[in-house]
């Protein structure tokens, strides 16, 4: 009797994980086949949008998020669609901003300047931080 249990058991992991592959695989496909389409906007027009409507407000003049629950946009914004959606209907305290308010320019504009904004220096990069304080000999 508990032979065929753990042959019962064994065959259903192995159905459970042969799913579970050809449903990622059925999702990475999905996914390249997909791809966005490159991004379209203009990264310094977009940096006076992002000041003109008040983005810098929460989230910082170079979208580093200020207060504690604002995000950080950049550096590697999120892709470009995404970001327009989520500006039309957000969620939490974020303000929508319709296309009559935001036009679909203005904000690929404000994707490119966020996807513009560079990667900040790690702490080991930055001289200051790395002055030794121990006393020389």
């Amino acid at each position: 009797m508990k032979r065929v249990s753990i042959r019962i058991a064994a065959f259903a992991l192995a159905a459970l994980a042969t799913a579970s592959f050809a449903i990622r695989e059925a999702s990475a496909q999905t996914t390249s086949a997909a791809q966005p389409a490159p991004a379209t906007g203009d990264a310094t027009r977009g940096k006076a949008s992002f000041l003109r409507y008040g983005c810098y407000e929460c989230h910082g003049t170079v979208a580093q998020g200020n207060y504690v629950g604002v995000p950080h946009l950049a550096p590697h914004p999120i892709p470009q669609a995404a970001l327009i959606a989520y500006v039309r209907k957000p969620t939490g305290t974020m303000p929508s901003y319709s296309a009559a308010i935001l036009s679909e320019k203005d904000a690929a504009d404000i994707w490119a300047y966020l996807a513009s904004i560079p990667v900040g220096r790690t702490a080991a990069q930055i001289p200051t931080l790395n002055i030794s304080t121990k006393p020389a000999k």
